[in-house]
């Protein structure tokens, strides 16, 4: 069976990669968000229901707007911790597939503000 590679942004707590693992054609390399709890619910579904090992190192809590800090990794920033980074977490793999879901716009600060 072929897996792709995929990359996961604005996961959320992982609906929308949740329906591509079922397919079990994906293979989940990284996974970014900005918020804490659904990263980490993220985290532990991907390791609990889909025996994913490396969840601490591919679910990635930042702000996806650093780019550059987001692939080269960052060191203890004040509010996301620390990352290698993507560059290093895909290493030489190939990417086939990046998903990103948009924000629930009930939830979301644009949402509420308006």
């Amino acid at each position: 069976m072929i897996k792709y590679n995929i990359i996961d942004i604005f996961a959320g707590c992982g609906g929308l990669l949740d329906g591509f693992m079922q397919s079990k054609h994906y293979n989940p390399v990284a996974s970014i968000e900005w918020e804490k709890a659904p990263i980490n619910t993220l985290a532990n579904r991907l390791a609990t229901k889909w025996g994913i090992n490396d969840t601490e190192e591919s679910c990635i809590r930042f702000d996806i707007q650093r780019i550059e800090e987001l692939f080269k990794g960052f060191i203890n920033d004040d509010n996301y911790g620390s990352s290698k980074g993507l560059d290093k977490i895909v290493g030489e793999k190939t990417i086939d597939l990046i998903i990103g879901g948009p924000p629930c716009q009930a939830y979301s600060v644009a949402g509420r503000i308006r």
